[in-house]
């Protein structure tokens, strides 16, 4: 058995190679940042039963206007569209 000092001797050891080899890490799985913030409006919804409101509570109020400038761009809301499981972004909400 080795004995190793620092790291730098266990990186630098010839069956360190071998022994990192066969590990796979799993991809990380990147979700665009805009559907991300779109899901938290989804999520604060389905706690609190209703949509933010302009508010003092600057969490609400942020989530209020982040669902507004949504609704207002219609790019926006082409592309979330498809994540919009509660209904958030149909007709009648401009």
């Amino acid at each position: 058995m080795n004995n190793f000092a620092t790291l730098e001797d266990i990186f630098t050891d010839p069956d360190f190679e071998g022994l990192v080899a066969g590990i796979k890490t799993a991809p990380i799985e990147r979700v665009d940042p805009e559907i991300e913030k779109f899901m938290e409006i989804i999520d604060w919804v389905k706690v609190n039963g209703r949509e933010p409101q302009k508010t003092l509570n600057m969490k609400e109020r942020s989530l209020f206007s982040r669902l507004k400038g949504i609704r207002s761009n219609e790019e926006r809301l082409t592309k979330l569209l498809a994540y919009d499981t509660i209904g958030l972004l149909g007709e009648g909400h401009d």
